[in-house]
């Protein structure tokens, strides 16, 4: 029998020792492309992901832009570029429950163009609109701080949502529009008042509590505005509980 310690025996146990060498080399080797394949992989995967990534972000502040604009088309008028109807419902509900907390004067003003139905007849519905809007945006100009909302109430009709105004600052923007609306020379020779544009305006003031809606301070400004129609139009009326 031959020894364990032969030299026959060693070689054959370096053979074996070679061959465990070579497949653990091979192995190793295998492993060592697996990484690197991995590894490609992985830095393809994370630029795929990076751009993925980018391309979320830009959908999402295209989203962001278009909401922005569909809210901005929701709530100002087309014609005018001014805030609209809708518009001016939310912020007068919303100023008005602030100011409930706060305890200060809420001021309105709605105004009119004066002989407007005269003006389209006359010089036809495109001179019309241009003249709305030059109107609009004079009435928008006077409308200063951030709170302050001009409205285009309906037809010829705007309104101003003052907050935080008692009823002498009101009558001072109020005043403030008589005047940029003449500056604006527009020419109304069908006019029984005058040869120029003219609006009638009604001022009213509340300061906000529970007991009472928004359509109060709206009713008063209503029937200001008609007083001033009523006594010659072209006119500023401030609400008093004798109208």
């Amino acid at each position: 029998m031959e020894s364990e310690t032969s030299p026959e025996h060693l070689r054959q146990e370096l053979a074996k020792l070679r061959l465990e060498l070579e497949i653990l080399q091979r192995e190793k080797l295998d492993l060592e492309i697996m990484v690197e394949n991995i590894t490609e992989h992985a830095d393809a995967i994370e630029v795929e992901l990076r751009a993925r990534n980018q391309d979320v972000q830009e959908l999402n502040e295209r989203l962001a832009l278009a909401n922005k604009e569909l809210e901005q088309l929701a709530s100002v008028d087309g014609l005018t570029g001014i805030a609209n109807r809708r518009r001016f419902d939310m912020t007068l509900e919303r100023e008005w429950q602030r100011l409930i907390r706060d305890q200060k004067p809420f001021s309105l003003i709605l105004g009119d163009i004066d002989y407007f139905k005269r003006y389209n007849d006359t010089y036809g519905h495109q001179a019309g609109d241009e003249c709305l809007q030059k109107v609009c945006q004079a009435c928008h100009s006077c409308a200063k701080r951030a709170s302050d909302l001009a409205a285009r109430y309906g037809g010829e009709e705007i309104a101003v949502i003052l907050p935080d105004t008692d009823s002498i600052g009101a009558m001072y923007i109020a005043q403030e529009i008589r005047q940029r609306i003449r500056q604006l020379n527009i020419k109304h020779d069908a006019s029984p008042i005058g040869n120029l544009i003219s609006m009638s305006l009604g001022v009213a003031t509340i300061t906000p509590h529970t007991q009472l809606k928004p359509n109060v301070l709206i009713n008063q400004a209503d029937m200001a505005l008609y007083r001033a129609k009523q006594n010659g139009r072209n006119r500023i009326v401030l609400f008093h509980k004798s109208l």
